[in-house]
């Protein structure tokens, strides 16, 4: 296989980035009781990115590949959310904090920086 692009790198990058501000602010509403209403269908569309990547040449990478792999197991239990889930929401967040996600994610893509994985380091 000829392994992850520049533009493999670069999509990864920019899709860890949103996925880690969709969570960082799920989280934080979810923890006040109110998530967002569209926070199911944002999860989704994050969804599918997380598929598409973890079938491209970016997930050969074998750090990125766990850590899209632990994305697509919360954002598939986001998109499941319903409107009075609120042993759900403990469950979910619960599972970001015992997993580390969102540090994993800042790692990955640190502010201002290139990609961690692209270097080797994720």
């Amino acid at each position: 296989t000829r392994g992850p692009t520049a533009a493999h790198r670069l999509v990864a990058a920019e899709y860890l980035g949103r996925t880690e501000v969709f969570l960082t602010d799920f989280r934080v509403s979810a923890r006040a009781g109110q998530p967002e209403n569209s926070a199911p269908f944002e999860a989704r569309r994050l969804l599918g990115t997380t598929r598409l990547l973890l079938d491209s040449p970016a997930a050969e990478d074998v750090r990125l590949r766990a850590l899209l792999e632990d994305l697509e197991l919360v954002l598939a239990e986001i998109a499941q959310l319903e409107s009075d889930g609120r042993q759900d929401l403990d469950l979910i967040t619960d599972g970001l904090d015992q997993r580390g996600t969102l540090g994993r994610l800042r790692a990955a893509v640190p502010a201002g920086g290139s990609p961690a994985f692209s270097q080797g380091v994720l």
